[in-house]
């Protein structure tokens, strides 16, 4: 029932991913043109139809590889049948069966956490929002952590190619430039005002969901005790 998907499943794939998110097409062609061969992308098929899939991101924690769960979806006549849990379980399997230290994803949104844990995930991670100006790169806040979570530059233009298509906003960590306002938007409110040069170039800064002060943006399910108990920053820059 689950196999891997290849580019030729690129027009179904793009569909369901359209279905899903409501994305825009040219984000997800730039997907496939410059991301797609860089991912494991386990789907279940019935009858010889896509109806579950996700994307494995390559990504590193620490010195750790690993995978990043992206852009999980079902159908909606087959959502409720357990074919996520088994893409997820399937995808963990493949992370150990090939050498990867862990299986990592930010969930969309806070309800997700009680399912993921069910999956098997663990809270993860920490993570802030910083501006920018003229003059002075991203500076962090005075936030201890070990590690970063590091992708591929050619996941990074994605992301980046993504908050051009969509003016300056960025959803998957939690940042959001606000369509008529010269301002950041993290998901719990606040406001910190940007150069209008930054605006709708694509420049991001990073950030995370950020619901709350002590708000754990992501997840991880790992055998590896090192890589549980490392503190990691969540985030992803794009300048």
């Amino acid at each position: 029932m689950i196999e891997f998907a290849s580019i030729n499943d690129k027009k179904e794939l793009s569909s369901l991913w359209q279905m899903t998110f409501l994305e825009d097409s040219q984000v997800i062609e730039y997907f496939f043109d410059k991301v797609f061969q860089d991912t494991v992308t386990p789907v279940v098929k019935i009858d010889g139809e896509i109806v579950s899939a996700l994307f494995l991101l390559p990504c590193n924690i620490g010195g750790y590889n690993g995978k990043c769960v992206y852009c999980a979806m079902t159908k909606y006549p087959h959502r409720g049948k357990g074919y996520m849990k088994e893409l997820l379980d399937f995808s963990y399997e493949y992370c150990k069966e090939n050498d990867f230290d862990f299986l990592f994803l930010v969930p969309a949104e806070t309800s997700l956490f009680d399912y993921y844990e069910k999956c098997g995930f663990i809270k993860f991670g920490t993570g802030r929002v910083y501006t920018i100006d003229n003059t002075i790169p991203a500076e962090r806040e005075k936030l201890f952590y070990d590690c970063e979570i590091q992708f591929k530059h050619t996941i990074e233009d994605y992301w980046k190619n993504a908050c051009v298509v969509y003016d300056g906003k960025i959803t998957d960590f939690g940042l959001v430039f606000d369509d008529e306002e010269t301002f950041i938007r993290n998901a719990k409110g606040s406001f910190d005002k940007i150069p209008e040069q930054y605006k709708k170039s694509g420049t991001i800064i990073k950030g995370d969901i950020n619901f709350g002060e002590d708000y754990i943006p992501a997840m991880i399910k790992t055998d590896n005790k090192e890589i549980k108990n490392k503190i990691c920053y969540i985030g992803i820059t794009l300048e």
